[in-house]
């Protein structure tokens, strides 16, 4: 069989995807059967989005806006530090790729401009959704397989069935969502029973070991923040807000492990904890240390 009969052969998002407002399977349409509630393509993109408030704007905002072509220098410098960007990704994909089944299904949230899909099996049926419209753009344009594949939509309301895929993961950027307990929920829910789902970023705020902090002076972390590319919207929300995930982790997945990654300076939520963990070596559990 042919490559592009494999490719026809496969769903389109499309047909995959659920109405987000009353959960109706769209089966292709461009609009929900049932409620009316339009769901139009664009160049192969579903728009499965409502009005981005908060957090979610603010984050939009800075990927669609040229902060994040200037910033993505020292995120490469970041993942080079860490052994590179194989190994740094490797640490959280890992524990995706321990899925045992070569045919699998997979969901990746904020999937940006594709750049986990070269450590993924070349097997596998990967999805993809972003609330940023240009990384998605992005997506199409360095991986034209998954054509058909992307939706434009927020984790905190993913336009899936449940149990839609075998695999679900977010790598980036899950430390600034709207609504964190929401986006748990919802990658849990479109993830069969059992399959895994995988959380990552950089650890709660980082911002406070800067040079400026340490030394009296915050407003100088926030100049130099400028410097690397990030909009003072960006850095404001940064400054105001950290995560809490044990709370958010008791109240949504309380059998997830949480891990250290990137020398510590970020963590790895695993959902169920055992399904990719085995053996004696340490894991730190949400809530608990086993």
């Amino acid at each position: 069989m042919s490559s592009q009969t494999i490719e026809a052969a496969l769903p389109p998002l499309a047909d995959l995807a659920c109405c987000l407002n009353c959960r109706t399977a769209l089966h292709g349409a461009g609009a929900c059967p049932a409620c009316g509630r339009p769901h139009p393509q664009d160049n192969g993109v579903l728009e499965a989005i409502g009005p981005l408030e908060g957090r979610n704007r603010i984050v939009a905002a800075f990927y669609d806006g040229p902060g994040w072509i200037r910033f993505r220098k020292w995120e490469r410098l970041f993942l080079s530090v860490q052994g590179g960007a194989k190994r740094a990704r490797m640490s959280i994909l890992r524990h995706v790729v321990a899925l045992d089944r070569p045919d699998a299904r997979v969901l990746e949230v904020g999937i940006g401009d594709g750049e986990n899909l070269r450590f993924l099996p070349a097997s596998w049926t990967i999805y993809g959704v972003d609330i940023a419209r240009t990384q998605l753009v992005a997506c199409q344009q360095h991986h034209p397989q998954l054509r058909g594949r992307l939706a434009w939509a927020e984790a905190e309301r993913l336009p899936f069935p449940d149990e839609t895929f075998d695999a679900c993961y977010s790598i980036g950027g899950f430390t600034y969502y709207g609504d964190h307990a929401s986006a748990l929920r919802e990658m849990r829910r479109v993830t069969r029973a059992g399959g895994p789902v995988v959380v990552a970023d950089e650890a709660p705020g980082m911002h406070r070991a800067g040079l400026g902090h340490v030394v009296g002076f915050p407003s100088f972390d926030k100049a130099w923040l400028r410097l690397l590319g990030l909009d003072t919207a960006f850095i404001d929300m940064v400054w105001q807000y950290d995560v809490d995930l044990e709370a958010v982790t008791a109240q949504t997945w309380p059998d997830a492990a949480r891990l250290p990654i990137w020398m510590r300076l970020g963590y790895c939520l695993v959902n169920p904890a055992l399904h990719s963990l085995s053996g004696p070596i340490g894991i730190q559990s949400t809530g608990r240390t086993s």
